[in-house]
């Protein structure tokens, strides 16, 4: 191993041929690393400029590892880039851009300077054409980047348009290179008119369009400025470069530096590991990516999963799902690799007998999570219950779920058991149980399906005889009692709560009632409210306040609370209503809403602790029917 310093221009003018390993993760510099970059950038041209720059300005590492030493006589050398290949696709796109500036101003000697660090002069037993390129880039960028390489401007914008939004191109583009290219364009014209600025480029200017002057002093400002941003890059800018021998394990190396400080994702360093085994295997690595792999490197993928914690992006969340299904066992998300690692390779003996198995393994189970995630369709029963768990922001049932999925399981059995989870999660809900288990229950059940067989009957085991209040799946006399006298109101967060009146509302519609969607914007309403005032009399002793201590204010406060006080009404009309007489309510549910819930006030002239009682009892009996119990089904 050799490391040393090296200005960019020394890393870059010699002939020679980096490849990004394509287990590596795609370029995904945004903002937050490119306005830092251009303002080092620019802070050394305006030194430059002003001939004041005594000092060069660290830009990073860049480790590299040598690629058939012996076979590469009268070839291009070629390397790989084991880290940093971020930063030196960074410093080619500016390159470009740079370029692309100097077309626009006709400054012809300029363009071809630039094109001395981009393009290598390819030797007698070069046959790759990739060759003539100093950087070839991961599979998911190559034909972008070769493009912004080849092509003039007009050209990229008339053949990339669909990367567009008007006339800019989103932060959330799926090729942040192409916004990286965008970016340094504008603020390279923008430095050549207006000289450096002690400021980050403006966001509301990202469209404006920039000219520099047409006379003879215009031009040779900009020259000199196009310039001295070309000097700040290849001379006044370093990289600490580690180039690594033969016996040095680059792989070793590429796992230490991404597995502290600011890590890679987790699925990128499972990447890493899959595909140097992969090599070697002697497998094909480039279609294995393609046909396997590719549709991994999504940019939804790499959203945070909007109801799981710790807050990740999705990738990880559905490795360590996957992980869990898989195994049985439970998976610790800080160390999501490592687990990874010891399933794929256990004790140094790999599991499968090939990398394209593994790589099957992950391709069965990412539609799965993509349906429990609401991204796909086909699988109507997996479907419906990841709309569920969203509204409930439980995901660390998806194992089980995922494992429901499985080509042995039928959809009956799929159907009736998801049906029963829901049940078992909004059983506890309402009989005021805790959630603070249901992590270990479901790693419990996944850990007997992964045994046993995901089918009822050993569903059905996993519950038997478990009666203690962090596991037990309630009864439906429990479940009666529960919405009788429990506080429903204190189910939060309210999605939950709602989610159980629309089921109610559904199962009270009748059977030639139009079935409508649930509109958005439902909020829960108490009928008698919570702060009663001497609209709300006791039927012989007037009126008490609330929390008054007294015996009457106790047991209304109790019903106030409770599932059969509670109905769904619209956003305007819970503003409206308030605390007023149930009287003017009961006008207002009848003429504002169409709910089925709020049909049971009309023609009702009181509302108090006995007439809470009857819906509580009315509810129960739905509720029963809506979430079965353990043995209804």
């Amino acid at each position: 191993m050799d490391a040393d310093d090296h200005k960019v221009e020394s890393v870059l003018k010699e002939d020679r041929r980096f490849i990004v390993p394509l287990y590596q993760r795609k370029y995904q510099w945004a903002e937050h690393r490119l306005l830092p970059f251009w303002e080092d950038v620019q802070a050394k041209a305006a030194e430059v400029l002003a001939g004041e720059s005594r000092f060069e300005h660290y830009m990073g590492a860049l480790i590299i590892a040598p690629v058939d030493i012996g076979s590469q006589i009268s070839k291009t050398p070629v390397v790989q880039v084991v880290d940093g290949q971020q930063r030196l696709t960074t410093f080619q796109l500016f390159l470009v851009a740079l370029r692309e500036v100097a077309r626009r101003h006709e400054f012809a000697d300029f363009i071809d300077h630039v094109n001395g660090y981009l393009f290598n002069n390819t030797k007698s037993k070069d046959t790759d054409p990739l060759t003539r390129f100093k950087l070839t880039p991961t599979p998911s960028d190559r034909a972008l980047f070769h493009d912004l390489m080849d092509l003039d401007y007009g050209a990229v914008v008339s053949k990339y348009r669909m990367l567009f939004w008007g006339t800019t191109v989103p932060k959330n583009t799926q090729f942040p290179a192409f916004r990286a290219y965008f970016l340094f364009t504008k603020w390279i014209e923008e430095f050549l008119l207006n000289g450096p600025s002690d400021a980050a480029p403006p966001e509301e200017d990202e469209n404006a369009e920039v000219q520099v002057g047409d006379d003879q002093d215009d031009a040779e400002l900009a020259s000199d400025r196009l310039e001295a941003l070309l000097n700040a890059v290849l001379d006044r800018l370093k990289l600490v470069v580690i180039s690594l021998g033969e016996n040095d394990d680059a792989q070793v190396i590429f796992e230490t530096l991404n597995s502290k400080g600011e890590p890679l994702l987790a699925m990128d360093l499972v990447r890493n590991n899959i595909f140097h085994r992969a090599e070697k295997q002697g497998a094909q690595v480039e279609d294995l990516y393609r046909k396997l792999w590719d549709p991994l490197d999504d940019a939804w993928w790499r959203e945070p999963a909007p109801n799981a914690r710790p807050t990740r992006p999705r990738i990880d969340h559905f490795l360590a799902h996957t992980l869990a299904a898989e195994t049985g066992g439970k998976i610790s998300m800080r160390e999501l690799y490592a687990e990874y690692r010891t399933f794929a390779v256990p004790k140094g003996r790999p599991r499968f007998d090939d990398v394209e198995d593994e790589l099957r393994l992950l391709e069965h189970y990412a539609p799965l999570y993509e349906t429990l995630e609401g991204r796909r369709s086909e699988d109507t029963d997996l479907l419906w219950f990841g709309r569920k768990m969203a509204a409930w922001q439980t995901t660390t049932v998806y194992p089980v779920a995922m494992q429901l999925g499985a080509d042995g399981v039928t959809k009956q059995t799929r159907e009736v058991v998801t049906r029963l989870l829901y049940s078992y999660i909004v059983r506890r809900a309402l009989c005021d149980l805790t959630t603070k288990n249901l992590n270990n229950v479901f790693q419990g059940l996944a850990t007997r399906f992964h045994e046993e067989g995901a089918t009822l009957e050993t569903f059905r085991r996993f519950f038997e005889g478990r009666d203690g209040a962090s596991i037990r799946f309630p009864g439906d006399r429990e479940l009666r009692s529960g919405i009788v006298s429990k506080n429903a109101y204190s189910i939060s967060p309210q999605p939950r709560l709602v989610d159980i009146l629309w089921e109610l509302e559904k199962a009270s519609r009748s059977n030639f009632a139009e079935k409508p969607e649930r509109p958005a914007g439902l909020w829960v309403e108490h009928v008698l409210p919570q702060t009663w005032t001497e609209e709300w009399p006791f039927p012989e002793d007037g009126y008490f306040a609330p929390y008054s201590g007294f015996p009457e204010a106790i047991a209304r406060e109790a019903a106030a609370n409770s599932l059969g006080n509670l109905t769904l009404i619209t956003g305007g009309l819970n503003i409206s209503a308030g605390n007023r007489s149930f009287t003017e309510k009961r006008a207002k549910f009848a003429e504002h809403t169409g709910l089925f819930l709020n049909k049971w006030f009309v023609g009702r002239t009181d509302w108090a602790e006995a007439q809470i009682e009857e819906r509580s009892e009315h509810l129960a009996s739905l509720a029963v029917e809506i979430w079965p119990a353990l043995d209804a089904v």
